[in-house]
C-alpha cells in the first residue's frame, strides 16, 4: 500500500483561491440585495440593444489586437498567415487573462508563432513593439483624460483612490521610461542586463552569465535593429497607433453602454466621455494589483470610481455585467485557441530545449576548437 502523502503545490493552491474568490464576487453580484437577480426581478427594464452593442464593442477590441499584431508580424517576417495571428492574438488574451498581471500571454504567443515557422526572435520583437505602442497610447490617454476630466472626478474621488491613481500614473511613466531605454539604447540596456545577471548569479538563479549575457546580446541586437527599421515606417506606426486608440476606446466604452443598457433615458445624465475616463482609471489602478484579471481589485476600483454615475440599485449588475463581457467572456472566447493541444505543446517544448541542447554543444565544440 502507498503510503506517500501528494503535495499540493503553491500554486494550485494559489489558482483554487483565486477561482473561489471569483466564483463568490460571481454569486454576490447576482444574489445580494441590489444584485442582478433582484435587478431581474424587478420592474425595471434592461436595455438588450445596448448590452449587445456593449459586447460587439469588446469583440471589436479582440479583432484590433489580432490586426495590430498582425500587421507587426507581416512588417519583419512576410507571408505569416491571418489564421495564425488570430491564433496567436487570442491565445495572447487567455493567457493574459489567467495569469498574474498578465504575464503569460507574451510567452505563450511566441511558443505558438514558432510552432507556426516565426522565428522566436522576430516574433518577440513583433510583440514588444506592439507592447511599446500601447504603452505609449496608454500613457497618452491618461494624460488627456487627467487634462481634460479633472474637475469631474476631483469632485468625486476619495483621497485613497487619488493616491493609487496617481501610483498607477507614476508606473505607467516609469514603465514608458524603461521601455524607451530597452528599445534605443543599447549601452544602458545592456549594463542593466549584465547587472541583473551577477544578482541572479549571487542569487543561484542564474548558473552561466556569461553564456547568458551572450545570447541576450544577440536577441538585443536584433531587437534595435527592428527598432530602428521600424522607426521608418512613420505611416505604418501612425496607423497601429490610430488603430490601438480606437482599440482603447472600445475597451473604455463597454461601461457606457452597460449604463444606457441598466438606465432609463429619463435619468440619463452622464456623458460617454465621463465614463470613458472613468474606465481609464479603473484599468490603471487595478493594473497595479498582480492577479489574473486583477480580480477583487477590478470589481472594488469600478464601484470606487463608477460611485457618482451608477445608483444603489444597479451598481452590483453594472459590475457583474461588466465584468463577464470583458474578463470572463474573454477567457470564454479565447480558452479554445489556448494552445495546440497538451501533446503539441509538450512536443514544441521537447523541440525547443533540444535546439537549446544543440546550439550549446556547437558552442562548447566552437570553444574547444578556438583555444
Amino acid at each position: 500500500m502507498d503510503t506517500k502523502k501528494k503535495k499540493i503545490s503553491g500554486k494550485t493552491i494559489f489558482n483554487f483561491i483565486v477561482f473561489a474568490l471569483c466564483g463568490f464576487m460571481i454569486v454576490y453580484f447576482c444574489f445580494s440585495k441590489g444584485g442582478l437577480v433582484e435587478l431581474i426581478n424587478s420592474s425595471q427594464q434592461i436595455n438588450i440593444f445596448w448590452l449587445m452593442l456593449a459586447i460587439g464593442a469588446h469583440l471589436l477590441n479582440i479583432v484590433i489586437d489580432a490586426v495590430i499584431l498582425h500587421r507587426f508580424l507581416n512588417l519583419s517576417t512576410n507571408g505569416v498567415k491571418i489564421t495564425h495571428s488570430i491564433k496567436a492574438a487570442l491565445a495572447g488574451q487567455f493567457f493574459c487573462a489567467v495569469t498574474p498581471s498578465s504575464t503569460g500571454g507574451q510567452p505563450m504567443q511566441i511558443m505558438i508563432l514558432s510552432h507556426y515557422g516565426v522565428d522566436a526572435g522576430k516574433a518577440t520583437s513583433a510583440l514588444v513593439q506592439k507592447f511599446l505602442v500601447w504603452q505609449f497610447t496608454l500613457t497618452g490617454y491618461t494624460i488627456a483624460v487627467i487634462l481634460l476630466k479633472f474637475n469631474f472626478f476631483a469632485e468625486r474621488l476619495s483621497p485613497f483612490l487619488w493616491v493609487m491613481s496617481a501610483i498607477g500614473f507614476i508606473v505607467q511613466a516609469a514603465m514608458i521610461f524603461i521601455l524607451i531605454l530597452v528599445s534605443f539604447s543599447h549601452k544602458i540596456t545592456f549594463r542593466l542586463i549584465k547587472w541583473f545577471c551577477k544578482i541572479g548569479n549571487k542569487l543561484r538563479f542564474i548558473k552561466n552569465p556569461e553564456k547568458t549575457l551572450d545570447k541576450i546580446e544577440q536577441q538585443l541586437v536584433y531587437f534595435h535593429k527592428s527598432n530602428k527599421e521600424l522607426s521608418e515606417h512613420k505611416g505604418f506606426l501612425a496607423i497601429n497607433y490610430i488603430l490601438t486608440i480606437i482599440q482603447m476606446t472600445a475597451i473604455y466604452i463597454v461601461p457606457y453602454c452597460v449604463y444606457r443598457a441598466l438606465s432609463p433615458d429619463s435619468t440619463i445624465n452622464v456623458g460617454v466621455f465621463d465614463i470613458i475616463s472613468a474606465q481609464s482609471f479603473v484599468n490603471m489602478v487595478s493594473s497595479l494589483v498582480p492577479l489574473p484579471g486583477a480580480s477583487g481589485a477590478a470589481e472594488l476600483s469600478f464601484a470606487g470610481f463608477f460611485s457618482g454615475i451608477f445608483d444603489e440599485t444597479t451598481m452590483k449588475s453594472a459590475i457583474l455585467i461588466w465584468r463577464t463581457i470583458t474578463y470572463y467572456g474573454t477567457i470564454f472566447i479565447s480558452a479554445p485557441f489556448s494552445g495546440m493541444g497538451k501533446k503539441k505543446a509538450t512536443e514544441l517544448v521537447t523541440e525547443m530545449q533540444e535546439d537549446i541542447e544543440e546550439v550549446e554543444e556547437e558552442l562548447e565544440i566552437g570553444e574547444k576548437s578556438g583555444e
